[in-house]
């Protein structure tokens, strides 16, 4: 395993576009899934949608819990190898769980990624060396992410592997929803005025696409075990097929 784990790019360029085709249809179902509810949530009352969307909802918490799944089927199915070759996979997937459950703001005085917490007063020289500590982490685990995954990411994605695609599409989700995320004040910059209607509207498509994001994960995830598992089973009768 810890071969395949370490040389997974050369094993899943060998194969075919789309397939295995059962994953192909889950990532489509569940893209199809996430239209379905935006649509449903479109036509109701600002009320309801406004209330469907806010921090500690149902969909917010989905999220959270779809990212701590992800994180613990990586543990158990992945095992020890896993963890030892893609340790970064493991704790970005965790990383942006906990970030779902807001504890980059509710354990901190102005949020850890604000950066009124170095200028402001209000909080201690302990908790600003702590948010700077925390900060150096994640922008470490992003580069490390970076250097290792992007490239052949991007090769398998252009190839239309299905692992490639299902990352690419949570990846994806997650783009838009950021660009999505307080729209109403980044367009007030440039003086384009968001009637409150629309930015209802806008909250509910990001927190939905948010939604999408690591359940696409899953998908990813279960895709290339099936993979692993197959090649696995090929190495091994070849093996005994030359003992």
């Amino acid at each position: 395993m810890a071969d395949f784990l370490l040389n997974w790019p050369v094993i899943m360029k060998t194969v075919p576009a789309f397939r295995p085709l059962r994953f192909f249809w889950l990532q489509s179902l569940l893209l199809l899934g996430l239209l379905a509810i935006i649509a449903y949530y479109l036509q109701l009352d600002d009320s309801q949608t406004q209330a469907a969307a806010q921090e500690g909802s149902l969909i917010d918490r989905t999220s959270a819990l779809g990212y701590l799944i992800c994180a613990g089927l990586m543990l158990v199915l992945g095992g020890r190898d896993l963890l030892k070759h893609h340790y970064p996979l493991m704790i970005g997937v965790t990383l942006l769980g906990l970030r779902e459950l807001d504890f980059d703001k509710r354990y901190s005085t102005l949020g850890l990624f604000k950066s009124a917490t170095f200028r402001s007063p209000d909080v201690s020289l302990l908790e600003k060396g702590i948010t700077l500590v925390v900060v150096l982490l994640v922008v470490w685990l992003a580069i490390a992410l970076i250097v290792k995954y992007l490239r052949p990411l991007l090769t398998r994605a252009v190839q239309f592997n299905m692992v490639a695609i299902s990352i690419c599409c949570a990846g994806g989700l997650l783009v838009v929803a950021r660009t999505l995320d307080g729209i109403a004040r980044k367009l007030g910059e440039f003086g384009v005025n968001v009637t409150a209607h629309t930015e209802v509207h806008t909250t509910i498509i990001e927190e939905v696409f948010e939604l999408g994001a690591p359940y696409s994960l899953i998908i990813a995830l279960f895709c290339y075990l099936q993979i692993y598992r197959r090649d696995a089973f090929k190495g091994a009768v070849k093996q005994n097929a030359e003992a």
